[in-house]
C-alpha cells in the first residue's frame, strides 16, 4: 500500500460516521432488507432515530420474499430457523417464551405469527423483531371448554358445547334432537370461524354451520372460502359478524369439494381463489407409504387409534380469478400468475413480484404443508413442500436446507415485516 494510500484509509477512519446528515441516511433505509435495516438502527442513536423518522414518513424496508420459518435442526426448542430465497441462506433466531418449537404455528400475516402453545395460550409474534402479544384464550367465545391433560393423551382437546351454540345463535333448531353431550375436538381440528376487533377481550364465533378452508382481508371486509366453494362477506353487526353470499359454490362437479383451497389477493389487487390437490383426492395410496410403517413415529401419547397418516404429497394446483360482471360474479381459471410467485401454506397465500427477488422463478407455486393432523401423526417423516410450476404442472424439490429440518412444528411463511401490531 503506497503513503497516499494510507493516508486516504486513515481518513477514512476518523469520519464522524453519527454526524452524516439525516436526509442522506434516511436515503441508506429505504434500500436495506429488513434484517439489514434493524442492524442500521443498532449502529448508534442518530442511524436509529433517522430510521425512526423513515418510518413516521411511511417509508418501508425493500420488500423482501417470505421467509419459510422452521423448526430447524438445533436442539434449543427456543430457537426457529428462517429460509431466504433472497440469498439462500437459512438464519437461526432464539425468540421468547413458550418455547417457539413447543407451540403449534397457525399461520401468519403481515410478518406476524399466530401461535398456540401447551396451554392453548395465543399469542402474536413477530419473529424477526422478537416482539410478542398475548391474545385471549379461545375459551373466551364462551361455548368451548379446554380437557385436562392426560398420561394416555397429552395433546390439547375441546370440549364443544353445542346445545348453548344452537341456543345462542341458530334458535330455530334447538328443538331438535341434539345430543346434549358436549362434542370432544382435538386442538388441529378446531373450526377457523373466530374473530375478534382490536382491543376486545374475548372471540366472536362466526355464526354459520360452514366449514371454512381460508379467510382473507380484502377491501376492507373479510373474505371466507368454505369448503364447498361458497365466498362469503363478513361484515360488522354489533358484537357479531353477518354473513353475504359473494360468490356462490363453484360448479366443476363433486370431486373439487375435497381440494384444500386458498384466497388470495394479488399484486393487482383482484381476489384469487387455489385449489390444492393432494394425492388423496384420487383415491391412490401415495407411493411413498411403500413398506412404511407410518404409525412408527416414536410418539406414545396419541391414542387416535382410528386415524392412520399415510403420506399424502401435493401434486397440483389450480387458480381462479375472481371476475364481476352485470350479471354476477364467477371465477376465471388461470394458466399462469401474471409472472409472479405465489407462496402458499397453513392459513396462508401471498403473491409476490419475482422482479424484487431475481431468486424466485416467476409463474410458480411455492408451498408447504397445511394438514396439521396429518403432520402430528407424521412427526418423523418428509414434509409435504415443494415449487408447482404453473405451466409444465409439474412439483419440484425445495432446496435441501429445507427439506433437512425437523418436521415438527410444521413450517410456515412468514413475510419479514418491522411493523408494530395492535391487540
Amino acid at each position: 500500500m503506497d503513503m497516499d494510500c494510507k493516508a486516504k484509509f486513515r481518513h477514512t477512519s476518523r469520519l464522524d460516521w453519527a454526524g452524516l446528515p439525516a436526509d442522506l441516511l434516511i436515503e441508506f433505509t429505504i434500500r436495506l432488507t429488513v434484517v439489514d435495516w434493524l442492524r442500521f438502527c443498532a449502529v448508534c442513536t442518530a442511524w436509529n432515530r433517522a430510521a425512526e423518522t423513515a418510518l413516521g414518513s411511511g417509508r418501508r424496508p425493500k420488500p423482501e420474499p417470505p421467509w419459510l420459518m422452521l423448526a430447524g435442526r438445533s436442539a434449543d426448542p427456543a430457537t426457529a430457523g428462517f429460509f431466504s430465497f433472497r440469498d439462500g441462506r437459512c438464519r437461526v433466531a432464539s425468540l421468547p417464551e413458550p418455547a417457539i418449537q413447543r407451540r403449534i404455528w397457525i399461520g401468519s400475516a403481515h410478518g406476524w405469527v399466530v401461535t398456540a402453545d401447551e396451554e392453548c395460550a395465543l399469542h402474536l409474534l413477530n419473529p424477526v423483531t422478537g416482539a410478542q402479544l398475548p391474545l385471549p384464550c379461545i375459551t373466551t367465545i364462551g361455548y368451548f371448554e379446554i380437557l385436562p391433560r392426560s398420561e394416555s393423551n397429552s395433546t390439547i382437546r375441546f370440549l364443544f358445547h353445542e346445545r348453548q351454540f344452537l341456543t345462542a345463535h341458530r334458535p330455530e333448531y334447538t328443538g331438535l334432537d341434539y345430543d346434549e353431550h358436549p362434542d370432544e375436538i382435538p386442538v388441529e381440528q378446531m373450526p377457523l370461524r373466530f374473530l375478534r376487533k382490536a382491543g376486545d377481550p374475548r372471540w366472536v364465533m362466526l355464526p354459520s354451520w360452514y366449514k371454512f378452508d381460508d379467510i382473507v382481508s380484502h377491501k376492507g371486509h373479510f373474505y371466507a372460502v368454505t369448503q364447498c366453494g361458497t365466498v362469503l362477506i363478513w361484515e360488522p353487526d354489533g358484537e357479531t359478524f353477518s354473513p353475504r353470499i359473494a360468490v356462490p359454490e363453484h360448479n366443476e362437479g363433486d370431486e373439487y369439494v375435497i381440494f384444500k383451497k386458498y384466497l388470495a389477493v394479488s399484486l393487482d389487487g383482484d381476489l384469487v381463489l387455489v385449489w390444492r390437490e393432494h394425492w388423496s383426492c384420487y383415491g391412490e395410496e401415495s407411493d411413498r407409504d411403500a413398506g412404511d410403517n407410518d404409525n412408527d413415529d416414536g410418539d406414545d401419547n396419541n391414542n387416535d387409534n382410528e386415524y392412520s397418516a399415510k403420506a399424502d404429497p401435493t401434486v397440483r394446483f389450480q387458480v381462479f380469478v375472481l371476475r364481476e360482471g352485470f350479471q354476477g360474479s364467477e371465477w376465471k381459471e388461470l394458466h399462469d400468475l401474471r409472472g409472479a410467485a405465489l407462496f402458499i401454506g397453513y392459513n396462508s397465500a401471498v403473491f409476490f413480484s419475482v422482479a424484487d427477488a431475481p431468486n424466485l422463478l416467476p409463474d410458480c407455486i411455492y408451498f408447504t404443508d397445511d394438514l396439521l393432523r396429518n403432520s402430528w401423526h407424521r412427526k418423523q417423516k418428509p414434509r409435504d413442500i415443494g415449487i408447482f410450476d404453473m405451466k409444465s404442472k409439474v412439483v419440484m424439490p425445495m432446496p435441501s436446507v429445507v427439506q433437512d429440518s425437523k418436521s415438527w412444528p410444521p413450517p410456515i411463511w412468514v413475510t419479514p415485516s418491522i411493523l408494530t401490531m395492535a391487540v
